[in-house]
C-alpha cells in the first residue's frame, strides 16, 4: 500500500494494509489507519471550501496527526503552511497575518497559545470548531492549472520571515526523481527528526509514503537524549537516516552508534549544510557497507537538487566532498560574472524551482527569473564550481548561514535587536571552526539614552518572543563603538578577532 502523489490517492490498498506506516511521537498508524484518517481530514478540508491558494496552518511538532494533515493536503489539493510549536507566538501570528490563513490544524491536543487564533480550528480528532466568521478574500494569483502545494517560511534579511511557494508539479518532480534514483524500497523505514518547518523533513515523508515504506517521527525532547533517540532508531529498525551532517556528528562518539549495535541502518542521507569529509570517513568506519549520500538544494528548489554517494575513497582523497550531480529535470549554471574563472554563483533552473516568495515582488525580482527556454530559475547566493561533472560547494556570497541545517539571515537577527528602543545599532556574525558555523554572536551598540545601563539582560526576552530558538544568538555583546574597515563598513572580521582574543567583558548568553 502506498500513496500515489500523481493521482493524489492511496493505491495497492489490498497489499500490506496492516503494515506500520507512521510512528508519531504520540501514536503509531498502520497503512489502513493512515488512509482512513487522511481521507477523512481531506473531506473536511473540501467541506470547508477553503479558497484556492489560501493555506491551512498545520501547527504542532512531531505528532502523527501532523504528518496526516500534510498528506491530507496532498490528497485534497489544499495549500498548507507548517508551523512548529517551538516558534515564538509573535512569529506564528506574523505568518498567519502574512498568508491570510483562516484555518488552523492544531495537532498538539492542547489549547492554542494566547495570541494565536484562526476562524476555524481543527483538533487531532479532525473535528472543526468555528471561532469566528470567515472573511472574504481577494482572488489569489493562479499558477496556470497548477496547485500551490505549500508555503514554507524561512529567515528574511529585513526582519520579516519570507514564504517560499512550492507548486504541486515541483513536488511531483522531486518524488519522481527520489523514488527512481535514491535507491530506497517499500521495505525501508525512514528516520524523521527535522522539524516540519525545515524541508529536509519532507524528503523522508515523501519517500516513505510514495514507496509504501514506514516513517518514524522523533520529537525534539527525544533527540536531545542520545540514549533514548538511538533506542528509538533501534526499536523501529530504521534503515534510512536523513539529517544535517552536524546532527549526525554529535552521535559519532556514542558507543551504540555503529553497525554492530544498529545493523538495520544502511543509508545516511545528508542535506541542509556542508558535509565534511571527516564525518564521511568516521561513518564509513563505524558503519561498514552503509551508503553515505550527500544532497544539496535550497528550499526554493523543492528540498534538494543534487545527489551523490560519497565512497570511502572519495572522502579520504578530498578535503571537500562534492554536493553531487544535478537531478535530471534541472539545469545548474555557474554565473562567473563575466570573469575568466571556473567558480561563481550557482543558478538552479527547472520545473522544481519555486515561482517566488509569497507577496514579495521586491525579493522575487532579485532572486528569480525565467530563462529563454521558459524554465523558472533561482539565484541561490551559493558559490560553486563543476569538476568531473559534479558540483562542489564553496560557501555563500552574502550574510546567510546554515546552523545545524537551519537557514538563517544574520541581518534578520540584527534587525530584531535594532527594533529595541535601547539599541542604536547591531551586527550579527557567525563563529566558525573548520568552515562550519558553531554559534552566532551579536554585537550591539546602546542608544545614547541607555548608555551606562545594562541593556543586555533586557534583550533576550524580547528577541525570544520574535525569533525561533535556533536564531537566538549564543552571546550578545555590548560595544561602545564598532570597528570600521577602509570601505567605511563595520569590520565584522575585526569583531571576531577581538572576541577570540578575549577583549570583551561579560556577555549575555542564551
Amino acid at each position: 500500500m502506498r500513496f500515489d502523489f500523481h493521482h493524489h490517492r492511496f493505491t495497492d490498498t489490498s497489499h500490506s494494509a496492516g503494515k506500520l506506516a507512521l510512528a508519531g511521537s504520540d501514536r503509531d498508524l498502520r497503512w489502513q489507519d493512515l488512509e482512513a484518517e487522511t481521507v477523512h481530514l481531506s473531506r473536511l478540508f473540501t467541506s470547508l471550501a477553503i479558497p484556492e491558494g489560501e493555506p491551512v496552518i498545520i501547527y504542532g511538532h512531531k505528532e502523527a496527526f501532523f504528518a496526516v494533515a500534510m498528506l491530507a493536503c496532498y490528497h485534497s489539493g489544499t495549500t498548507y503552511t507548517p508551523i512548529d510549536k517551538i516558534y515564538p507566538v509573535e512569529r506564528v501570528r506574523k505568518i498567519i497575518d502574512l498568508t491570510g490563513a483562516q484555518v488552523i490544524v492544531n495537532c498538539t491536543g492542547l489549547p492554542l497559545p494566547d495570541g494565536i487564533s484562526c476562524a476555524v480550528e481543527i483538533d487531532p480528532h479532525a473535528k472543526a470548531v468555528q471561532h469566528g466568521p470567515r472573511q472574504e478574500r481577494t482572488t489569489r494569483p493562479g499558477f496556470e492549472g497548477d496547485i500551490l502545494q505549500y508555503i514554507m517560511f524561512t529567515s528574511g534579511s529585513t526582519g520579516e520571515p519570507k514564504g517560499v511557494q512550492i507548486l504541486r508539479s515541483s513536488v511531483l518532480c522531486f518524488v519522481d526523481w527520489a523514488t527512481r534514483d535514491f535507491g530506497f524500497t517499500p521495505d525501508d523505514v525512514f528516520l524523521n527528526q527535522a522539524p516540519f518547518t525545515f524541508d529536509v523533513s519532507l524528503c523522508d515523508l515523501l519517500n516513505a509514503f510514495a514507496l509504501g515504506g514506514t516513517l518514524v517521527l522523533s520529537a525534539a525532547e527525544i533527540t536531545k537524549d542520545q540514549d533514548q533517540f538511538l533506542q528509538r532508531v533501534t526499536d523501529y529498525r530504521c534503515t534510512v537516516w536523513t539529517s544535517t551532517p552536524s546532527f549526525a556528528y554529535i552521535y559519532l562518539r556514542h558507543p551504540a552508534f555503529n553497525g554492530q549495535k544498529m545493523p538495520s541502518l544502511h543509508t545516511f542521507l545528508f542535506m541542509g549544510e556542508e558535509l565534511p569529509s571527516r564525518t564521511c570517513s568516521l561513518l564509513h568506519r563505524q558503519f561498514p557497507g552503509a551508503r553515505v549520500m550527500n544532497a544539496y538544494g535550497p528550499t526554493e528548489a523543492t528540498i534538494v537538487t543534487t545527489l551523490v554517494e560519497i565512497s570511502p575513497e572519495m572522502a579520504a582523497q578530498q578535503a571537500s566532498v562534492p554536493i553531487g550531480y544535478p537531478m535530471p529535470a534541472s539545469t545548474l549554471l555557474i554565473d562567473t560574472g563575466g570573469e575568466d574563472r571556473e567558480d561563481g554563483e550557482l543558478i538552479i533552473a527547472g520545473p522544481h524551482v519555486s515561482p517566488g516568495y509569497y507577496n514579495r515582488p521586491d525579493l522575487n525580482e532579485k532572486k528569480f527569473f525565467v530563462r529563454e527556454d521558459g524554465q523558472r530559475a533561482f539565484r541561490t547566493g551559493d558559490l560553486a564550481y563543476y569538476k568531473n561533472g559534479m558540483i562542489y560547494f564553496l560557501g555563500r556570497n552574502d550574510d546567510q548561514i546554515k546552523l545545524h541545517g537551519f537557514r538563517i539571515e544574520l541581518d534578520e537577527i540584527s534587525q530584531v535587536l535594532c527594533d529595541h528602543s535601547g539599541i542604536e545599532d547591531a551586527v550579527t556574525v557567525p563563529l566558525k571552526r573548520n568552515k562550519e558555523v558553531k554559534k552566532i554572536i551579536s554585537f550591539v551598540k546602546s542608544a545614547s539614552h541607555t548608555r551606562g545601563c545594562d541593556i543586555r539582560e533586557a534583550l533576550l526576552p524580547v528577541i525570544s518572543r520574535r525569533l525561533p530558538y535556533y536564531m537566538i544568538p549564543a552571546e550578545i555583546i555590548v560595544v561602545e563603538e564598532f570597528p570600521y574597515n577602509v570601505s567605511h563598513k563595520i569590520d565584522r572580521n575585526k569583531l571576531v578577532e577581538q572576541y577570540l582574543a578575549g577583549e570583551f567583558g561579560k556577555n549575555v548568553s542564551s
